[in-house]
């Protein structure tokens, strides 16, 4: 049995008015991503799971 690996890699930077999000999982040939809009303020409990 053999397993793949997973990298998960979450990226804030600020996009004039908001803080944005973008998370990034590969696990094995698999890429998948998402982009979330925090707000103008975004609290650890938004980015924080």
């Amino acid at each position: 049995m053999s397993f793949a690996s997973t990298s998960v890699k979450l990226t804030v930077y600020f996009e004039d008015p908001f803080w944005v999000g973008v998370f990034e999982k590969i696990q094995g040939p698999r890429y998948q991503v998402a982009r979330v809009v925090f707000g103008s303020e975004p609290k650890s409990y938004d980015i924080i799971f």
